[in-house]
Formats: structure tokens, C-alpha cells, sequence
């Protein structure tokens, strides 16, 4: 709903009225979203009318800002018939209009009667249940009002609704002269000095009273004290107030023990909400002497805002001198300590709502087998914590100490008001502090569990929250709690599901502990938290917030064609790792933390552990810091889909000079998905360094040339300039990484250069340079790379102009000067505008050779081939394989280059995902070549339920017009189980690549692979096969020896070709098990989420005829 301000005149206003409804309980709701943008919004107010009263509940005015926002009011206990007005209010401008959506009542209707009540519950006429402490508060909680009847005869005799006045309350002496509280009304005193309404009525002609109006200055007082208490060691006090005040001013409840107030003791401090509704306060104090309650509001910076205190009631055991006799004027000397003593199992259960300095603050272990331990409940509606006994007809059924002992759980109701369970004031604690406890959550509309800290302000802050249902078990949560330099306290709150009959829903906490909590406490040193999972988890804690666990694990995991196949110390030892496959569900998230740790010295220290990410549906593994001072996580690695079948090593270096932990975090991807890692170690110091050159750390003695007109930068996360650069680097794939960039400018000059050196390599060391690069913006320039000889020879070694997409790509080249000692120039060309920020990560060079342009047999890796990298894309990854599929009756049992089961190939798995489900593999980008291009593949389609295998071309203008890819070749159906040839010609004016996109069959039994793709500039020469002549003789000796020298050769060949695999798969990794988190070797995207696909565009090219370079490849 709407209103346009087009229409009406000045201080006109629209009305939207609700039903007619004939009462609402005292916890009703009313909940909305609301609209309110441009410079000439009006007002739009929320209005309660009974008979011929209207009474405003909530307003807002001027412009909200271009968004929906939630509005929320608590209507309460209205025992007539009554409607509700939306009224938006038009101002002298026409921009600016007013919208609602989603209106909705909760638990508006009446409690529901019980055939009995428990024991120590009042029993309304009605037959509805009250809690006790519920009872005399000013506010009808049975519906009929019996809960609020005789009270002077139950013994409360000391209560205050202020409708006759401020009863036995008071001035005082002490405050700002002239600022006394004084009585009003809603209808008297709103807008400039309180509420519409008060609580007692919820109605304009109530009474509250409100701080004097005489404060101008910031830090002066106004205060109301009660009667004097005589000494009690058990008194509650009730009260409701209202706040919509700025952050600067308070409001206290104190105890007061002498005349000047100078040893208040602080038990009630309001909290930082501001809203339109009534809040109930309830707090115990312990009165070690006579004593005066005093309320006290202190002004801000600003003007006073809308505060005022309503309905203050005691509970019997506090007792009232009847004299009211005068604080003394300084304290007596045997005053005692204001602490309470400790409660003994027989005290009734205590509520509070904020911090209360009378409670000793603790941090002793609380099993809740016989009391709370000073943990109270706090809530303000009718859902509630309480300590209950284990049982048979009990949700959970055992405790989680004994089995059959108590535990604290939520009394659910017909309402989704939210249950707190608040601990006593803790005091400064040590900065590796934590909480340790164990929860439950039943049912199908569980809802929510929450864990909150409360400082001493009043301000919370979350630390933890769950909302899915557990098995029925209970399940064990570490959090960190920090250093606080003030008393502060821990709060779970829970918030009860959508379904609100659902009577088996259940949220239960027991065995709360404290731990390494002591100021003397000392860590370990670093080195105490390495683990290789060998017999436990060496400190290392599961994160609860969800249902998905890493588990312990020897050998295999279950589940087929994904996991490791054994451990990474010993191959028969344990490591830890998510089950991917049913029950899991994508997207859930199992989480790794470690204890607190140390700040990380002047040198920090280097966190390695190794991972196995292997799989067609695999999710992400990341790692994450987090401090407990300022409780951010910073993103420090990420890793997502498969990364091969094999254990690779990631290394952080990490700075941190605030204790902190760190969190392994692994998302499932899909029912073949499975993750591991092993290893963990803590090194002193930076990581070790390796020929690969990642900028983690410096520049690696690369330095900038003098000679030229600008400089690279060493930069992370975004860089400066919009719609250019990258947001990540690409050895870590995350914002803290580093890399360097050329800042682009509208000063500069197009063609300005800027060029770095490395340092000078030795003559014939490395044969193949490889860096990732990135070159995205619509002003792109040119990124050169030359080898430099001492004796002044140069060659490029490869050279990219125009935007190249908003991804880190791959390139690498043969050296070719490999007589004199060299350096590596890196140039950069600046473009036409300031759109044209190139970067470059992660340069080496190697003494593996640079494959062929365009050739890939997959016995190293993927080369210049990438699966997508984007959820949505397509459902499935290409693995590479080898040997025969892990399905049976499907794909092929060898290679097609060695054809043997020692060989690699791509491969699809069909045993997983859905008929239709989508497997696309990307070529290099193409430049346009007047030769045309040849690509060259051999594939196998063999088993009962093969699907369809697509080539397609594609190119930025197309896809991004929504044009659909061109198939150049396409094979459906099992083809046998033989390698076949396949060739297609393209001849294109404008940069292209290639997809292979496989569409899953209808079932199991479908799976494809791919071998030996080449692609070549100019025509496809197929050689056309000739008959064979029958011979005309039967030489059968001869045709035997014929095929056993064939063999023999075939045996030769391969043995030849698995010998330089094996040369080459052992020189390159040993220079790669050593990389920062990253592998050259691998094809597939590490950078951030690439574009690369049919629905994202990916190049838009300078030229239509920019020149093919043959000495480059670029990923």
C-alpha cells in the first residue's frame, strides 16, 4: 500500500484502518514494513483509537533512505474493542512517498487455559498459568485481570501505578535544584516531554511520571527515591519504563545507604534500545542496611528526550520501614559489604535485566543440578527459561552431567516473544578467556538460539547463533570471550519458530563453564597446537553453529570418486574431513576452531596445513582469523571445487598482534564433494621461501626501473579506481592478499609506460616463465614481458592488450636467452582512461618446459583448460583421471596419450547429480587469426546411459547479448569403448574460445572423458584412410610375429612416454610443494569467481584484429 504526495494539499494525510478487534493481550505485537524515501517525506504514524480516544503507538518522519525497514510497536493488553490506523501525513514537497507492505499481528490472542497449573504457578479464574514473579506487576497476564486483583492482600502492599500521584516516592536533596520527577499524562505530555501512553491504561489518559525539565547541561541529575527498606537479603523490585533518549544520557536504579549518594551502589543501568514500546524491568538487591531505592536520570549532549518510569511494585520479602526514617548522613562503620550472599539451593530463582553489581560475579562451572548458580532469567514475555529435571516425558529426556539431573530450557508458549537466560556480572577476565556449554534444539519450528555479551553499558553484541535443529545429542560450543575492562555478562536468548503448536520444539543449555579465565592464565606455545589428527584433535574445537561436523577418518572416505584415499602423514593414518553425501546438504558449513592463541610477535609465525579437495561437486574450504578484542574475522585463504586428487599444502603468514583464533571453515558443494585436511602445523617466523614470487611478504628484490614514467604498486583487495583492477589477489583468492598493480589515471598519457625487474637469474637456469595476470577495463592498456640479457639482449616473451575480463588469467613462455645471466621485465602500457588498472601475481620461473601452444594430454594438469568456477554456471567439474572409472560398465579403462592405466584424461562422473545436469570446460581465449584455428580432441563415450557432449564457440559480444553459443560439433549416445577423433575448423575475426559442455544422461552409466586437445592455427588435414589389400596368401606365422612386434613397440612407446611423465611430474612439483598456497601446475581458476561462462561476460577486445602471438598460453 501507498500514497503518492502527488495528491492532496499541505498537511494532508491519508488512513489505512485495520478490522475491528474486540481485545489483545498484553504481549501483542504488531509488526511492519515500511517505505519512506525522497526529500519531501512527510510522516507516517501508527494509531491506536478506543471509542473516541486515539492514541498514537509509533511515527516516523523525513526520508528513510531507499529501502524497506521494519517497523515494530507493541500494542499490549487493550481489554476493549479497538482498531488500528496507518496515517501518512504529506508535506509542502512532492517528493516523497510513503509505502507499507507485510503487516502482522503476533501473539495477540489471549493465553489459552491449562486443566491445572504447576506447583508455584498462580492460577488465574480463567484457568490460564501465571508465573508467580508475574503476578501484581501492573500488567494482565491471565486475560481476565485476576492476576492484578487484591493485591494488598497477597502482601504487596507497596506499589505505585502513579495514577493518584508518586505514592511513598520522593524528591531528593542531592540532584539539579528544579529537576524534580514529576507525574503526567500521555495526552498532557507528548510530543515534547514523554510518551502518548502509559503502561497501567496503554492509553493517553494514564499516568507516568517523567526527570525535571530544569536540566540545560550536560551531567546534571534528576532523581526519585522510594521509602526506606529496612535490611532484607532477598527483595525484587518491578518497574516499567520508556526510552527514546540519545546514547549519551542514562537512566540508574541505585541502592542508596547515606544522605549525599556519593556510595550509590549501580543495580540497573538502561540499555541502548530505542523504541516505541514499555519495558518491564526486575531486579534483586540485597539490603544490608536501611536503604532507599532512587532512580536517576542524568542528561547527555542533547536536549531530554522521551523517558519515563511507570507500575514500580516490590516483591513481600522486601520490607518497608513504615517511619520512613532519614538516611543517615555518612555511612555507619560497620556498614557490611553490599554483596549479597551466595544463594543456597532453596532461595527462589532470580530474574534481572541488566548488569547488578550486588551479585558477586563469577565464573565458576554451573551444572544446574542444584540451583541456577546466579544465572537468571530476564525475559520480558511469556516464554521463559527454567531449570528443569530430566525425564521421560521431558524434552531433552537426560541431562547432559549425569543423565538424569537438570538442565535450564525454554517453557515455549503460543508466542514468538524471545526467552533470555542472563549470567551474574562477570568481572575483567584473561584475554584467552572462553565459554564453554552444551545445548540441544528439538523439533521442526525450533527457532533460534543465540549467545549475546552485554557490556557494562548496556550495549550486545552477538557472538554465536544457530537456528537449525540438532540430533539428540547434546553438542558441545566453545566461544571466545576476550579481556573487558569493565563487569559485563553473558545472555542466551532464544527466539521460539514460526509454528507455534508444535509442542515437541525444545531449546536446552546445561554445563555452562568457564575456561582459561584466570589473569594468570598462560598459553602454550605455538607449537602445542600442531596436530596431525593421529589419536585426537590436539585442542582443536568443532564450531556447533551448524549441524555439518568434520569427522576422524583412516583410509577412504565412503563416499566414491571424491576424498583422499588415505592420510597425509603416514597414507594409513587419520585425518579429518565433511561427508559431502546424504544427509548433508549444500551449502551447510562445518567449522574447525582452534583455542585462543597468542598475539603473533614481531616476526608472526607461518600456519601450514594440507588439503584434499577432490571431487565433481565440491564446495569451498577457507581459512579465517578472528580477534576477540575487536570480533572480526578477516578472510586470510580460500579454496572452492576440485583441486585434483591428491594432497596439496596451503601456508599463511600471519601478523596479528591481538590474541585471536583461527577458524577452518568447509562448505558442502554437492552429494560427491568431500573435503579433508591434515597436518596442522605452527612455524616461528615467516614461511619458507620459493622460487615462486607471491608478494605475501615484499617484492621479492623485484625492483622498479628509473627509466620509465610511472611505477607498479604493491597493493590488496580492491584497487582505487571503480570498474577496474581486481578485487583479490591470486595467491590467496582474498582482499588481505597481495599483488602488484598499475594504477591508471585520467592525467595520464596513453602509452606511458612503467617496468619492474627481478633479480638477476644465472645463466641456463629455468627454461619456462609463468605468471597470472590481470587486465580488466574498458581503458585497458598493454602488458609486456621481455627476458633481459647482462650483455643487453632482449626478446618479448609475450605481450596481452585490451580488457581480458574481471579474472586472473595464466601465461607462460619459453625463455629463450640462455647464454648470459638475465632479468625478467615486467612492462606495463597505460590505455586511454583511468579504467585500466593491470595487476600481475605470482611469477616464477621454472626448469619444466612450457607445454606446446594449445596441446594438452592432462598429464600434468589441465594446462590451459578451466572448469567454471561459478555456482549456477553448471552443476559438475571435469576431474582428472586415470585408469578405469570408478563406475562400472562406463568410461575408459586407459589413457588415449600412453594408453595405459598409468595415463590421465578429463573425465565426467555419472553418478552423481541429476539427469540434465550441466559439466562445462573453458579453452584459453583465442585471438583472432586470419588462419583460422584447428582444435584437434579424442573423446570417449562409453556405457548404458551416456548423455549428450556439446562444442560450442562463444565470445563476449554474443553472450553478453544473450545470444545463444554456436555448436560446432556434437555426439550423443554410447560410442563404444574406444577412444575416438574428433576435429572442428574455426575461422573467426574476433577473439573466441571453446566450451566441451556435457549434459548428464538419465541415469548412472553415462560417463565421458577427454584426451590429446590441440588446437593449432589454420586447417584441420586429416589424413583420409586407405583399404588395406587383402593378402592372398595365409601366412599365419607371419601375422603372428606382426602383432608381437606391434605390442612390443606399443610397450616401448609407452613405457618412453610414462618415463617422461614421470620426469616431469617430479621436476615441477618439487618446485611447487613449496609455493604459498598455490600451485602453477593447476589449470583451474584460483582467483576470484570467474566470469568465464555463458551468462557473464568475459572479453571485450580492443581490436577485432589484435595479433595472435604463438609464444604465449594463456589460461
Amino acid at each position: 500500500m501507498a500514497v503518492e504526495s502527488s495528491r492532496g494539499d499541505v498537511d494532508s494525510f491519508a488512513a489505512l484502518q485495520s478490522p475491528t478487534m474486540k481485545q489483545a493481550s498484553a504481549v501483542c505485537l504488531l509488526e511492519f514494513y515500511y517505505h519512506m524515501y525522497g526529500t519531501g517525506v512527510g510522516e507516517l504514524s501508527v494509531l491506536l483509537q478506543e471509542g473516541s480516544r486515539t492514541t498514537p503507538l509509533w511515527w516516523r518522519s523525513e526520508d528513510q533512505g531507499d529501502a524497506w525497514r521494519r517497523g515494530k510497536v507493541l500494542v499490549g493488553r487493550t481489554p476493549h474493542v479497538f482498531t488500528l490506523f496507518f496515517q501518512a501525513t504529506r508535506t509542502f514537497s512532492q517528493l516523497g512517498d510513503i509505502a507499507i507492505d507485510d503487516i502482522l499481528f503476533l501473539n495477540c490472542s489471549l493465553p489459552e487455559p491449562q486443566d491445572s497449573c504447576p506447583a508455584g504457578v498462580f492460577t488465574c479464574s480463567n484457568r490460564v498459568c501465571v508465573e508467580q514473579s508475574r503476578v501484581c506487576d501492573y500488567t494482565d497476564d491471565c486475560g481476565d485481570g485476576t492476576d492484578e486483583a487484591d493485591c494488598e492482600k497477597q502482601g504487596y502492599a507497596e506499589h505505585c501505578s502513579f495514577e493518584q500521584g508518586l505514592c511513598s516516592w520522593e524528591e531528593s536533596e542531592v540532584d539539579t535544584p528544579g529537576a524534580d520527577w514529576t507525574f503526567q499524562t500521555g495526552e498532557s505530555a507528548w510530543p515534547q516531554r514523554g510518551p502518548p501512553r502509559d503502561h497501567t491504561k496503554n492509553n493517553g489518559a494514564g499516568h507516568y511520571v517523567i526527570p525535571g525539565s530544569h536540566l540545560t547541561e550536560k551531567g546534571q541529575t534528576s532523581e526519585l527515591l522510594s521509602s526506606t527498606l529496612l535490611p532484607s537479603s532477598n527483595c525484587t523490585v518491578r518497574f516499567y519504563y520508556y526510552s527514546q533518549d540519545e546514547e549519551t544520557a542514562s537512566l540508574t536504579l541505585s541502592l542508596r545507604t547515606d544522605q549525599d549518594g556519593v556510595d550509590d551502589t549501580v543495580l540497573w543501568t538502561r540499555d541502548s534500545s530505542q523504541d516505541y514500546s514499555w519495558h518491564r524491568a526486575e531486579v534483586i538487591l540485597f539490603v544490608p542496611v536501611n536503604s532507599k531505592i532512587v532512580f536517576q536520570y542524568k542528561r547527555g549532549d542533547n536536549h531530554i528526550g522521551l523517558v519515563a518510569v511507570d507500575d514500580v511494585s516490590f516483591f513481600k520479602e522486601c520490607v518497608h520501614d513504615p517511619n520512613n526514617s532519614q538516611l543517615p548522613v555518612n555511612p555507619p562503620s560497620s556498614v557490611p559489604p553490599t554483596n549479597p550472599a551466595t544463594p543456597t539451593p532453596s532461595d527462589p530463582p532470580t530474574t534481572e535485566t541488566t548488569p547488578t553489581s550486588s551479585v558477586p560475579p563469577t565464573t565458576s562451572p554451573c551444572t544446574f543440578e542444584s540451583d541456577q548458580c546466579l544465572w537468571s532469567d530476564t525475559s520480558e514475555g511469556v516464554n521463559r527459561w527454567q531449570r528443569q529435571e530430566a525425564g521421560n516425558h521431558t524434552v531433552p529426556e537426560t541431562d547432559h552431567t549425569t543423565g538424569t539431573g537438570y538442565y535450564m530450557a525454554v517453557n515455549f508458549s503460543q508466542s514468538q516473544i524471545e526467552a533470555r537466560l542472563q549470567s551474574p556480572a562477570l568481572p575483567s577476565l584473561s584475554p584467552y578467556c572462553q565459554i564453554l556449554f552444551h545445548f540441544q534444539m528439538r523439533g521442526k519450528s525450533v527457532g533460534s538460539l543465540s549467545v549475546l555479551l552485554q557490556e557494562a553499558e548496556g550495549k550486545e553484541v552477538a557472538l554465536w547463533s544457530r537456528t537449525l535443529t540438532t540430533a539428540p545429542q547434546w553438542r558441545p560450543e566453545h566461544l571466545p570471550l576476550g579481556q573487558h575492562l569493565q563487569p559485563y555478562k553473558v545472555v542466551f536468548r532464544s527466539w521460539a519458530g514460526e509454528r507455534l503448536s508444535d509442542v515437541s520444539r525444545a531449546v536446552a543449555l546445561d554445563d555452562i563453564s568457564f575456561l582459561n579465565c584466570d589473569t594468570s592464565y598462560q598459553p602454550p606455545v605455538l607449537s602445542a597446537y600442531a596436530c596431525s589428527f593421529e589419536r585426537d584433535l590436539c585442542g582443536w574445537m568443532r564450531g556447533a553453529e551448524e549441524e555439518q561436523d568434520w569427522q576422524v577418518m583412516s583410509g577412504p572416505t565412503d563416499t566414491p570418486n571424491t576424498g583422499p584415499a588415505g592420510d597425509h602423514t603416514t597414507t594409513t593414518g587419520y585425518y579429518l574431513y565433511i561427508e559431502s553425501s546424504a544427509p548433508s546438504t549444500v551449502g551447510s558449513v562445518a567449522q574447525l576452531k582452534s583455542q585462543l592463541l597468542p598475539p603473533a610477535g614481531p616476526q608472526g609465525y607461518c600456519l601450514s596445513f594440507w588439503y584434499h579437495m577432490f571431487g565433481p561437486t565440491v564446495g569451498s574450504l577457507r581459512m579465517v582469523l578472528h580477534t576477540t578484542q575487536s570480533r572480526l574475522g578477516t578472510l586470510v585463504w580460500y579454496r572452492s571445487h576440485t583441486q585434483g586428487d591428491e594432497w596439496r599444502l596451503a601456508q599463511s603468514h600471519v601478523t596479528l598482534h591481538e590474541v585471536h583464533l583461527v577458524v577452518l571453515e568447509a562448505s558442502v558443494g554437492g552429494e560427491a564433494g568431500d573435503i579433508a585436511i591434515d597436518d596442522i602445523t605452527f612455524t616461528a617466523g615467516p614461511c619458507a621461501p620459493s622460487d615462486l614470487c607471491d608478494f605475501e611478504e615484499s617484492s621479492c628484490n623485484w625492483l622498479q626501473q628509473a627509466d620509465d614514467d610511472g611505477d607498479w604498486v604493491r597493493g590488496s583487495g580492491s584497487t582505487p579506481n571503480p570498474n577496474t583492477g581486481p578485487d583479490y589477489d591470486h595467491t590467496t583468492n582474498t582482499a588481505t592478499g597481495h599483488y602488484f598493480y598499475l594504477p591508471s589515471s585520467g592525467v595520464d598519457q596513453a602509452g606511458q609506460t612503467a617496468r619492474m625487474a627481478s633479480p638477476l637469474f644465472p645463466a641456463g637456469k629455468g627454461v619456462c616463465l609463468q605468471l597470472w595476470y590481470h587486465m580488466s577495463g574498458k581503458g585497458m592498456g598493454t602488458l609486456n614481458v621481455y627476458q633481459w640479457s647482462e650483455e643487453g639482449g632482449q626478446v618479448m616473451l609475450l605481450s596481452h592488450s585490451g580488457d581480458q575480463g574481471a579474472l586472473w588469467r595464466f601465461a607462460q613462455a619459453t625463455l629463450q636467452l640462455d647464454r648470459d645471466d638475465y632479468r625478467i621485465i615486467v612492462e606495463g602500457v597505460k590505455g586511454s582512461s583511468d579504467e585500466g588498472d593491470m595487476a600481475f601475481d605470482d611469477i616464477q620461473v621454472t626448469s619444466s618446459p612450457c607445454p606446446p601452444p594449445g596441446h594438452c594430454d592432462f598429464q600434468i594438469n589441465l594446462c590451459g583448460w578451466t572448469n567454471v568456477a561459478m555456482a549456477g554456471v553448471d552443476e559438475e567439474d571435469w576431474l582428472r583421471g586415470r585408469g578405469a572409472s570408478p563406475n562400472p560398465n562406463t568410461g575408459p579403462s586407459v589413457d588415449h596419450t600412453t594408453n595405459s592405466s598409468l595415463g590421465y584424461y578429463l573425465y565426467v562422473d555419472s553418478s552423481v547429480g541429476q539427469w540434465g545436469d550441466r559439466s562445462m570446460l573453458f579453452s584459453e581465449i583465442l585471438q583472432a587469426d586470419s588462419r583460422g584455428y584447428c582444435l584437434t580432441f579424442w573423446f570417449h563415450m562409453y556405457g548404458p546411459h551416456i548423455g549428450t557432449l556439446n562444442l560450442y564457440r562463444n565470445d563476449r559480444k554474443q553472450h553478453a547479448s544473450g545470444g545463444a553459443a554456436d555448436v560446432l560439433w556434437t555426439e550423443s549416445g554410447s560410442q563404444g569403448d574406444v577412444w575416438l577423433e574428433g576435429s572442428v575448423y574455426m575461422d573467426y575475426t574476433q577473439p573466441f574460445w571453446f566450451v566441451f559442455m556435457y549434459w548428464r544422461g538419465r541415469a548412472p552409466g553415462g560417463d565421458v572423458a577427454l584426451d590429446d586437445i590441440t588446437i593449432h592455427p589454420g586447417h584441420c588435414y586429416n589424413t583420409v584412410p586407405t583399404d588395406t589389400p587383402t593378402p592372398t596368401t595365409d601366412n599365419s606365422l607371419s601375422v603372428w610375429l606382426g602383432v608381437v612386434l606391434s605390442l612390443l613397440v606399443v610397450a616401448v612407446i609407452a613405457t618412453v612416454l610414462f618415463v617422461l611423465r614421470q620426469k616431469r611430474s617430479t621436476n615441477l612439483p618439487e618446485h611447487l610443494e613449496n609455493v604459498h598456497v598455490f600451485d602453477l601446475s593447476n589449470g583451474l581458476e584460483f582467483g576470484r569467481e570467474s566470469e568465464l561462462s555463458f551468462f557473464n561476460t568475459l572479453y571485450d577486445p580492443s581490436s577485432d584484429t589484435a595479433e595472435f602471438r604463438g609464444v604465449t598460453s594463456d589460461a
